[in-house]
C-alpha cells in the first residue's frame, strides 16, 4: 500500500511541476510581450499635436514624439485615440503607459500624475480666435458678453474650458478637438474660439482668415508648457521618459520635430 501511494505521489508531483513550468512560461511570455509595447493615449483632432491627414492617417508632433520615445526604449508603439478628459483615468487604471496629448502642465494635474515637460515655455496668455474680423468694440474677453452672439467654443478638458467658466455671462460650447471648435466659429455658431497660444499660431498659418486677440493670464494662472503624463506608481518609467526627453533635446531631435510641426506651413 505504501509503495502504491509513493508511486502515485511521485506521478502527481511530476504533473504539478510540469503544470507549474507551463504557467510560469505563459506569464513570463505575457510579461515580456507587455514590456515590449508602449501604449500612449491621446485625443486626435488637436493639430499640430495630433490629427488625421487627408488620407486618414494619424499624424502630428505627439505622434512623432511617441515614435521617438518607443524607438529609444526599444518598444513597439501602440496609440489609443480617446476622450481628452478620460486620459488621466485611463493612465491611473493602467490602460495606457503615457499621455502624449498636447496636455498642459498645471498644478492640479501634477498632483495626480507625473508630467515630463517636452514642448513649449510657460505661457502667459490664451488666444481668442475670430473668423475674418474681430467684432467692433471687442478689445478683451470681457467685451464678448456685450455681443448678441456671446458664445465661445472651447476644447473638452482643456485649460480654456476651465478658464471661460469664470465669465458666467459668456456662453461656452465644448468640442472634442480644436478643428471642431474652429468650424463652429467659421459658420457663425460661436463668435470666437478660446485656445492655447501655440494652437492659435498653428491654426492661423493654415487659415489666414483667422484673427486673434490675446487673453492675458495672471502669474498664478500661467501654463508651464506641455507635458507627458505618467502614472505616479511607475517611478521607473518616469525616470526613463525624463532621460529620453533630455537625450532628444541634447541630440537636437526634439528641436527638429518642434520646427517641423510648429514653424513650418504643414497642411
Amino acid at each position: 500500500m505504501a509503495s502504491w501511494f509513493k508511486k502515485y505521489l511521485v506521478v502527481f508531483m511530476t504533473v504539478l511541476i510540469a503544470m507549474g513550468i507551463v504557467f510560469m512560461n505563459f506569464f513570463q511570455s505575457t510579461d515580456k510581450s507587455d514590456r515590449e509595447v508602449l501604449t500612449i493615449g491621446l485625443q486626435c483632432g488637436y493639430p499640430p499635436f495630433e490629427y488625421r491627414d487627408e488620407n486618414g492617417k494619424m499624424v502630428g508632433f505627439d505622434i512623432d514624439i511617441g515614435e521617438k520615445i518607443a524607438e529609444k526604449l526599444g518598444k513597439k508603439l501602440v496609440i489609443k485615440d480617446m476622450d481628452f478628459d478620460g486620459e488621466i483615468l485611463s493612465l491611473k487604471q493602467g490602460k495606457i503607459d503615457l499621455i502624449i496629448s498636447g496636455m498642459n502642465i498645471t498644478p492640479s494635474r501634477e498632483k495626480e500624475i507625473f508630467m515630463v515637460p517636452y514642448h513649449g515655455d510657460a505661457a502667459t496668455s490664451l488666444s481668442l480666435i475670430f473668423w475674418e474680423k474681430i467684432p467692433d468694440g471687442v478689445e478683451s474677453i470681457e467685451d464678448i458678453k456685450k455681443l448678441s452672439n456671446s458664445t465661445v467654443s472651447v476644447g473638452i478638458g482643456t485649460i480654456p474650458e476651465t478658464y471661460i467658466k469664470r465669465y458666467p455671462e459668456i456662453q461656452s460650447k465644448s468640442f472634442e478637438g480644436a478643428l471642431a471648435c474652429l468650424i463652429d466659429v467659421k459658420y457663425g455658431k460661436s463668435v470666437a474660439n478660446l485656445v492655447e497660444a501655440d494652437v492659435a499660431e498653428y491654426l492661423q498659418k493654415q487659415h489666414p482668415e483667422i484673427k486673434t486677440l490675446q487673453v492675458p493670464l495672471s502669474k498664478d494662472e500661467s501654463i508651464a508648457g506641455f507635458g507627458i503624463g505618467i502614472n505616479k506608481n511607475n517611478q521607473i518609467l518616469f525616470q526613463k521618459i525624463s532621460e529620453t526627453i533630455q537625450e532628444l533635446k541634447a541630440t537636437g531631435e526634439l528641436k527638429q520635430l518642434d520646427d517641423k510641426w510648429f514653424k513650418s506651413d504643414i497642411q
